[in-house]
C-alpha cells in the first residue's frame, strides 16, 4: 500500500513539473496580420526604394530599411485601428544652406490621400529635428508614422528645402511586429540619443 501511496505521488509531482514548465515558457512575438492580396501602388512620382540613395541638389539620403510594429515598448503604443510604419535613414548636406528635417520635411503619404502621423520615435537612434550642417552628416536614424491598420504602401517624401523634394517608395509587410526591439534595446529618449549628433559629423 506504501509503494502505492509513493508511485502516485512520484507521478503528481512528474505531472505539476511538467505544468508549470509549460506557465514558464513564452510563445512567439504575436503579430498583426495586414490586409489580404496584392498592395497598392504607392503614391507617385517615386525616385528610389528602400536600399537606393539619391544625391540631389546639395544633399544625399539613403533609405536602409523599413519596418511596422504595433508597439516600441513599454507604454509607446499604436493606437487602436493603428500601427506604426519606421524608416531608417542617413542625409548628408553636400551643399551650403541649411536642411529642414522637422515632421514638415519628411512626410508620409498615403494612398487614400492622407498622411501618416508624424511620430518621432523608433526602435533605436532617431533622425534630429535639425539638418546637419553644409559639409556633416547623420550617419542613420529612425523616424516613424502612425497609419491605419491596412495600410500595404506608402511614400516617403523628403523635402529638405523649398525647391527640392526625393520620394521614396514603401511597402509594409503583412505581418505587423507586436513589438520591435532593435538590437535587444529600445531607446526612446530624442534628447539622450541625438542630443550630441545634432550637429552631424563629417562624411568618411
Amino acid at each position: 500500500m506504501n509503494h502505492r501511496r509513493i508511485f502516485f505521488r512520484v507521478i503528481l509531482a512528474a505531472c505539476l513539473t511538467v505544468a508549470f514548465a509549460a506557465c514558464g515558457q513564452t510563445e512567439s512575438e504575436p503579430v498583426a496580420v495586414a490586409s489580404a492580396g496584392p498592395a497598392p501602388d504607392p503614391p507617385g512620382p517615386i525616385d528610389a526604394q528602400v536600399g537606393e540613395t539619391v544625391e540631389r541638389e546639395g544633399v544625399t539620403i539613403k533609405l536602409h530599411e523599413t519596418g511596422a510594429t504595433t508597439s516600441f515598448g513599454g507604454n509607446v503604443q499604436a493606437d487602436d485601428g493603428f500601427f506604426f510604419i519606421s524608416a531608417k535613414m542617413s542625409i548628408t548636406n553636400t551643399g551650403s544652406g541649411e536642411l529642414a528635417q522637422g515632421a514638415e520635411a519628411l512626410i508620409l503619404e498615403l494612398p487614400d490621400g492622407k498622411e501618416g502621423r508624424f511620430q518621432h520615435m523608433g526602435p533605436s537612434t532617431l533622425v534630429p529635428l535639425v539638418g546637419p550642417a553644409p559639409g556633416l552628416s547623420h550617419d542613420y536614424g529612425w523616424r516613424s508614422w502612425q497609419v491605419p491598420t491596412g495600410t500595404r504602401s506608402a511614400t516617403l517624401s523628403y523635402r529638405p528645402t523649398a525647391d527640392l523634394e526625393i520620394r521614396f517608395a514603401v511597402f509594409t509587410p503583412t505581418e505587423i511586429r507586436d513589438r520591435w526591439l532593435e538590437g535587444g534595446q529600445f531607446k526612446l529618449n530624442a534628447g539622450a540619443i541625438c542630443g550630441s549628433c545634432t550637429q552631424g559629423r563629417r562624411p568618411d
